[in-house]
């Protein structure tokens, strides 16, 4: 395997992510038992691949369903900047909680997909992987939308107010600037996520080109399903 270690005990190849020799028994790492969530953010702010790494090892994913709970929220919000541009003007007869229940659901549904997909493609390329460790590694790299949910859409709604969500006039008109400004924040977080998936492919597959190409597929994929889902809960 080209993610494998070599025991220094025996010599026997071990995956990845073994924390003990399969030949011998020789502990190969300190066992990581639990996340911490601040320590992790800390983390991949400072040291991408020592959080990713760690997330790995750890042996309980914690947190990953809290984390994906609250992204699902800037999905939402995301969606509808982007139907304000697909669409234009529109009205949705979906509720604020059916539209959220959505892209929780595609994004769930989407992220265990990958990740099985993922297992199976990595096997074929001789790249030992475990299920568990890439649906980690993908809802830990969303993190920058947290930061965008909790520091820069409360910001946006305080500063832009009613202007956030209209076409008519649009916030780049009334308040041209900070809009501006926002947007260039929004787009860097989205790539800050970018860079984080690519990372965290590459930590776990120990293969530039095979991490590459697995985050490019995975981000495009992923922001087409946004696109459909600003269609879908934004024009029903």
């Amino acid at each position: 395997m080209r993610n494998s270690v070599t025991c220094p005990n025996c010599n026997s190849e071990n995956p990845f992510y073994n924390s003990i020799c399969s030949g011998c028994k020789f502990y190969l790492r300190d066992r990581i038992y639990n996340l911490d969530l601040w320590t992790i953010i800390s983390s991949l702010i400072e040291a991408p691949t020592k959080a990713f790494r760690t997330i790995i090892f750890s042996e309980h994913k914690n947190f990953i369903f809290f984390i994906l709970l609250l992204v699902s929220i800037k999905y939402l919000i995301n969606a509808r900047f982007i139907a304000m541009v697909s669409v234009g003007d529109f009205r949705s007869t979906l509720g604020l909680q059916l539209s959220y229940l959505i892209v929780l659901g595609i994004a769930l549904i989407y992220f265990i997909i990958f990740s099985f997909l993922y297992k199976s493609i990595s096997i074929r390329n001789e790249i030992d992987i475990r299920y568990k460790d890439t649906f980690a590694l993908i809802i830990y790299s969303q993190i920058p939308f947290l930061f965008g949910l909790f520091i820069l859409f409360p910001l946006e709604l305080v500063i832009l107010g009613d202007f956030l969500f209209s076409m008519n006039p649009t916030p780049f008109i009334i308040k041209g600037s900070i809009t501006y400004f926002f947007l260039t924040i929004e787009i860097g977080l989205v790539i800050w996520n970018i860079f984080l998936v690519f990372k965290a492919f590459l930590t776990q597959s120990q293969h530039l080109i095979f991490g590459l190409i697995s985050a490019s597929v995975f981000v495009v994929l992923f922001w087409t399903l946004i696109y459909f889902c600003s269609l879908v809960v934004f024009t029903i």
